[in-house]
């Protein structure tokens, strides 16, 4: 059972952890290499002790902007995605392929066009974007 993988504790730990990825993300550096990103965390450590306290609350009100704005759209979404009874799913290129073969479609020569062909046949996209 998984409950028997780790403790209650790790496994808050872990959350923590994923939610600081997450902040990583969110400040859009999830695209740079780790030891870049890491240097640069490492930067911003050493320096926040000296930071004057109108400088940190200036920060932390940047920040909390970017989160609360993010919880409104992110809310707007999942709110726009029930009212359309859109459905998250993902699938492999294998997966793909079998359904454009059972919609009786032709296979492209390039797998990056798989899901392209897939929604035409199933007449969500009519055009070559």
């Amino acid at each position: 059972m998984a409950d028997e993988l780790h403790t209650r504790e790790q496994g808050l730990r872990v959350h923590h952890l994923a939610n600081l990825g997450g902040l990583v993300a969110i400040a859009g550096l999830d695209r740079e290499p780790p030891d870049l990103l890491l240097g640069g965390l490492l930067e911003l450590a050493a320096r926040l002790p000296d930071l004057p306290a109108t400088r940190r609350t200036a920060i932390a009100l940047a920040g909390r902007a970017k989160l609360d704005a993010r919880a409104t759209s992110k809310r707007a979404w999942k709110s726009w995605s029930r009212s359309k009874e859109l459905h998250s799913l993902t699938l492999s290129s294998e997966h793909i392929r079998r359904i454009i073969g059972a919609l009786n479609g032709d296979e492209p020569c390039n797998s990056a066009e798989l899901p392209r062909m897939m929604l035409r046949l199933l007449g969500g996209e009519t055009s070559d974007e």
